[in-house]
């Protein structure tokens, strides 16, 4: 193992905005909450169920945890998920292309996603099109292996979205924004009461605009809606859908090219684009849940939640590979096609929790068993005009003017995928109290995996069953200091095929954690720093594609991770707050080789405002996100960077707020990711303005 760099000391402050809103307790589903006072916060230290289903203390979870809260959202202007966890402490946004991305932590992708606490299983590890923040209170980020819950026991990250609930009084808001790139965006936002037992909640928004890249323009539409009602004193019913459909123009399939012909780096302008004016990339989703919730008693409860997915995609690329003549930018080659592809989900999970007494103590208990069904189809139509990767562009192949193809829907005849899935689980997670000071966490899933399809000629037939344990330990050293440790081993089902098209497997392995955690100004506030470690066997290494399917081969590697975070958030001080998080790992292979090297092995993020105590009105603040040098293998692509944002906001009123934003204030050149071998470069300096009206 190599040993790791000395951390960063994190010293920052931040003050909380004057303008008001209303934040609604994210730990809370309850539809009759009280309104709860006004708080600005950024990171949240309350409870949260994300990582056990346990409704823990963030200082009670023997997992580091991070949270960008409602107030850090609307102060960044984090309109996108993307933009959010750019901010998150430890993880990385892989945009390998404007409507595909990945997202890691400490060295692997992140695969398990929960809206409100319910997992949602990640069919291949990436997410298409753009999806808007405007829905959630706030996001957490449970670093660490979370199998206990989600099905998916990957070591990277747990992300749970929060949706925003009814409240029990009236409050409404509306924003406009325009932006660089002719760049325009509204929302509303409005909760009531309908009857004394029934509230409800519509938020929707409209996006729309150019970019710096060359071609490229999205469109995007968002709707929630959201109805709670209290059926009896003892039960609850809450009803919910959204959409989120985002259309792009000029989107590109793949990226430009990071090397010439004679092994120099490339260095295009940040507009670039590979795509042409005829390519796009839309993505419709739907989202709609049911929740059903009873109290058995101040102890016990019982919930169920129903929850369909529905995600359509519609798209036309073009796709480069190769490496041009440094003089005649000759030498690249293409593929294009048509792409439809629709994936549906049904999940259903049901649990109870509550306390019970044993040996004179109170322990927390929670048994539960999810199902989830689904079904993954798609369909590439290529063309005969272009046989595959050896057809040559010309040279002028940044002006995006190569003609749109004739399609032919019989070539080749198996570019379609057809894939049906289950995963039926049973979970059990407890806490155990032995003493006043040392709580022990102990849980298990059951998972079993079925799965049957073909996917561009490929059988992925799959049928796997695993039960992955849990064990964590947390001692209170003192009132205000937790130590902590976790172990839980790694089992996630791969859809990757190896050199014979027969499926990979899954990814078996351990990860482990330990650390220390303090609460400081009356427990506002939460430092954590935090040593991890996993392993990873049978992990998917890309390895090339197969020239009949043009299908993504990978061969299963021996993969181990380890580093350390240091992280601060909360409210420090009385009105200072602060967000940071410094994070080191190193990623290695079975013979001890770094290996994804795209992945930054050091990063430092921090976010901060300053309300001046001179003018009450007006409020500054600022972001950095700084990370070190990547490599597309053992090659620098990329040398280390800071991003620095800024923005500031002047209240006119007890209702109207202007804001203004510099999102990478210094202009810096910096390339997105090179996980693919390629990459787009990432926005130059641009600026924002807003309006902000709240009842």
């Amino acid at each position: 193992m190599k040993s790791l760099i000395p951390g960063l000391a994190l010293m920052t402050c931040c003050f909380p905005p004057a303008f008001a809103q209303s934040n609604t307790a994210a730990d809370d589903k309850t539809i009759t909450d009280e309104k709860l006072e006004t708080v600005f916060v950024y990171g949240e230290p309350g409870r949260t169920d994300t990582a056990t289903k346990l409704n823990l203390s963030v200082l009670e979870t023997p997992q580091t945890v991070s949270v960008i809260s409602l107030a850090q959202i609307e102060d960044f202007s984090l309109r996108e998920v993307n933009d959010l966890l750019d901010y998150v402490p430890g993880v990385t946004v892989e945009r390998v292309e404007t409507d595909r991305t990945y997202y890691t932590a400490r060295g692997f992708d992140i695969v398990n996603f929960q809206y409100d606490g319910v997992g949602v299983p990640f069919a291949f590890g990436l997410t298409q099109g753009q999806q808007d923040t405007v829905v959630y209170e706030q996001v957490e980020v449970v670093k660490g292996a979370s199998g206990l819950i989600t099905g998916l026991a990957n070591p990277s990250a747990t992300i749970n979205f929060i949706r925003k609930r009814p409240t029990d009084e009236l409050q409404a808001s509306a924003a406009g924004m325009v932006g660089e790139w002719n760049r325009y965006r509204v929302q509303g936002d409005v909760s009531s009461p309908i009857t004394d037992n029934i509230n409800a909640r519509v938020v929707v928004s409209k996006e729309s605009g150019d970019s710096y890249m060359d071609r490229y323009h999205e469109d995007q539409t968002v709707f929630y809606g959201i109805v709670a009602a209290e059926l009896n004193e003892h039960a609850s019913l809450t009803i919910g859908h959204s959409s989120n459909n985002s259309e792009s123009e000029g989107a590109s399939s793949g990226a430009l090219p990071l090397f010439y012909s004679d092994g120099s780096l490339t260095d295009y302008p940040v507009s670039s684009n590979t795509a042409t004016d005829w390519a796009f990339y839309n993505t419709d989703q739907a989202q709609t849940f049911i929740e059903y919730a009873h109290n058995f008693n101040s102890n016990w409860t019982f919930k169920a939640i129903y929850t369909l997915n529905d995600k359509d995609q519609e798209a036309e690329t073009f796709y480069l590979s190769g490496a041009p003549d440094r003089e005649t930018e000759l030498g690249l080659v293409a593929i294009a096609s048509e792409y439809t592809a629709e994936d549906k989900q049904k999940i259903a999970d049901i649990f109870v929790s509550g306390s019970f007494s044993l040996g004179g103590r109170e322990h927390e208990l929670v048994i539960g068993a999810n199902s989830a069904d689904i079904t993954l189809t798609g369909l590439s139509v290529y063309t005969s005009e272009w046989s595959g990767y050896d057809d040559p562009v010309g040279s002028d192949w940044l002006q995006g003017n190569t003609p749109r193809p004739v399609y032919d829907i019989n070539f080749p005849a198996t570019s379609s995928t057809d894939i049906d899935q289950t995963q039926d689980s049973f979970y059990l997670s407890s806490r155990l109290n032995p003493t006043d000071k040392l709580s022990v966490l102990l849980g298990a899933r059951n998972m079993k995996l079925d799965q049957d399809g073909l996917s561009y000629g490929s059988t992925q037939d799959v049928s796997e069953s695993e039960t992955v344990p849990y064990l964590g330990l947390t001692y209170r050293v003192v009132d205000n200091t937790m130590l902590y440790a976790s172990y839980s081993e790694v089992f996630k089902a791969q859809t990757w095929v190896d050199e014979n098209l027969n499926p990979l497997g899954p990814v078996k392995g351990e990860s482990t954690e330990f650390g220390i955690k303090r609460e400081i100004h009356d427990g506002r506030a939460v430092v954590t720093l935090a040593a991890f470690e996993s392993r990873h066997e049978n992990f998917g290494e890309y390895i090339g594609r197969d020239m009949d399917t043009q299908l993504a081969l990978y061969r299963g590697t021996e993969v181990e991770s380890q580093g350390y975070e240091l992280e601060v958030s909360g409210e420090i001080y009385e009105g200072l707050n602060l967000s940071a998080g410094y994070t080191h790992l190193s990623i290695e292979d079975e013979n001890g080789v770094d290996t994804r090297t795209f992945i930054p092995t050091s990063q430092f993020k921090l976010a901060l405002a300053h309300q001046l105590a001179a003018l009450p009105s007006l409020r500054v603040g600022g972001g950095i996100n700084w990370q070190n040098e990547i490599y597309v293998g053992d090659i620098e692509v990329e040398g280390s960077y800071a991003l620095v944002d800024l923005f500031a906001s002047y209240t006119l009123s007890d209702k109207i707020q202007v804001s203004f934003n510099v999102n990478n204030a210094t202009d810096e050149k910096y390339l997105n990711s090179p996980q693919w071998g390629q990459a787009n470069y990432g926005a130059p300096r641009n600026v924002q303005a807003a309006v902000n009206w709240k009842y």
